[in-house]
């Protein structure tokens, strides 16, 4: 369990340099925040979470910018070959990460039930 949790970690964090750094694609936002990482328990597979930016969000390229992050990760998983000493680098797929929208929804929910309440 505590293994899992440093390498997600660490793969996280490089993950995270990768694309500011390595990625001179244009149709990849630089700057997308990796909220999470869950890597299945044989390290095989791994899903990242990610938020775009919010001209990204205005512009719902939504779509577009998650097909491209998904079109590098294997060249994400080369460099991470020579970043991290692992046996087997996990395969990535990015996903959109749509809790902080939820949170604000619920908590604009109970929001107005408090003021609806008084």
């Amino acid at each position: 369990m505590y293994r899992n949790l440093r390498i997600s970690y660490e793969l996280k964090k490089q993950i995270a340099k990768i694309l500011q750094n390595n990625i001179n694609d244009k149709r990849i936002n630089k700057f997308s925040n990796i909220t999470d990482l869950v890597i299945s328990k044989d390290f095989s597979y791994a899903k990242v979470f990610i938020i775009l930016s919010y001209k990204e969000e205005k512009l719902e390229n939504k779509k577009n910018s998650l097909f491209y992050l998904n079109k590098t990760t294997e060249y994400i998983r080369y460099i991470l070959r020579k970043k991290i000493n692992l046996r087997k680098i996990p395969k990535i797929k990015f996903f959109l990460d749509y809790s902080f929208k939820k949170g604000k929804y619920i908590s604009n929910i109970l929001n107005n039930l408090k003021i609806k309440k008084k």
